[in-house]
C-alpha cells in the first residue's frame, strides 16, 4: 500500500470508529441515575360509622362463592358510601364478622319515611374464604342479623 491510501485507510477507519463511538453514548458516560426513597406509610381513617340497624340480610349462591347483600335503616335520609367492613381476618369460632359502614350526609337532611332511607350494600365471599366458616353476621349500631353461606 502506498502512503496516500493507507493514511485514506486510516482515517475512513477512524471516522468510522468516532460515529459508532457517539452513537452508542459510550464517551458521555453512564446516565445518572436516580434513586428511589420508600415513600412514607398513609394511614387512612375510615370516618363511617356503623348503621343505626340492619334490617335483611341474605347470600345468593354464585359460581364460586356467595354475594352477601344487607339492607341498612340509618337515623336520617342521604347515608351514603356503605360498605360491609370486615371485623377480623380470619373467622372466629365460624363465624365471619362484618360492620355495615355508612358515611352521613354532608349537609342536615330529613329523616323521611323508613322505606326512604334505606341503604343496599353487597360483598362477595369466594369459597376460599368461607372455608371453616358457618355464620356470616352483619353488625349495625343496635343490632345484628346473620345468615348461612
Amino acid at each position: 500500500m502506498t502512503n496516500g491510501r493507507a493514511q485514506v485507510v486510516r482515517s475512513v477507519f477512524l471516522a468510522s470508529m468516532a460515529l459508532a463511538l457517539a452513537g452508542c453514548d459510550f464517551l458521555a458516560g453512564a446516565p445518572e441515575i436516580e434513586r428511589l426513597e420508600p415513600a412514607p406509610e398513609i394511614f387512612v381513617v375510615d370516618q363511617r360509622g356503623p348503621v343505626r340497624s340492619v334490617r335483611s340480610v341474605q347470600r345468593d349462591r354464585l359460581p364460586g362463592g356467595v354475594v352477601i347483600t344487607a339492607v341498612g335503616v340509618p337515623a336520617v335520609q342521604g347515608y351514603w358510601d356503605a360498605e360491609l367492613v370486615p371485623l377480623t381476618e380470619d373467622p372466629v369460632n365460624g363465624e365471619l364478622a362484618f360492620e355495615f359502614r355508612v358515611a352521613p350526609p354532608a349537609l342536615p337532611t330529613p329523616p323521611g319515611t323508613e322505606r326512604s332511607r334505606e341503604v343496599v350494600v353487597a360483598r362477595f365471599l369466594s369459597d376460599i374464604q368461607l372455608q371453616g366458616v358457618s355464620r356470616v353476621v352483619v353488625t349495625a349500631e343496635s343490632n345484628s342479623r346473620s345468615v348461612r353461606p
